[in-house]
């Protein structure tokens, strides 16, 4: 079975984002690796969802289809859910809210969670 290419592009999209996140972390653009780690995530949920025959028109109800399909019914852990959570909430704080400072420390952790949730993604698609 050939490999769907919207599937493809959205995997390839979250690898290119957590590389940017790396990236601007190594260069103390926290707030750019917030938002880029978050994306890597969405990513990699999209493509899920495009696997599973989903769609969605706003980064809320991606999340919520995250926790009631995808964490209530156990298909993936709960731990990506929370993940996926503070994500959300501070890549608002990132892009909206003047004068926010994160921990260097954390940013450098969510990263490295932020890689283990594009890989457990790619490990449920149904191909």
């Amino acid at each position: 079975m050939k490999p769907n290419p919207i599937i493809t592009y959205w995997k390839e999209k979250a690898w290119e984002d957590l590389a940017s996140a790396e990236e601007n972390y190594r260069a103390s653009r926290l707030s750019n690796a917030v938002r880029d780690a978050y994306y890597a995530c969405f990513h990699a949920f999209s493509a899920v969802l495009f696997a599973n025959g989903l769609s969605f028109k706003k980064h809320r109800e991606v999340r919520s289809i995250l926790h009631r399909d995808f964490v209530r019914e156990k298909k993936i852990e709960e731990v990506w859910g929370k993940h996926y959570d503070w994500l959300f909430d501070n890549r608002q704080k990132a892009d909206y809210r003047p004068l926010v400072e994160f921990d260097p420390e954390q940013i450098k952790e969510i990263i490295f969670e932020s890689r283990k949730f594009v890989s457990a993604m790619e490990k449920i698609i149904p191909i």
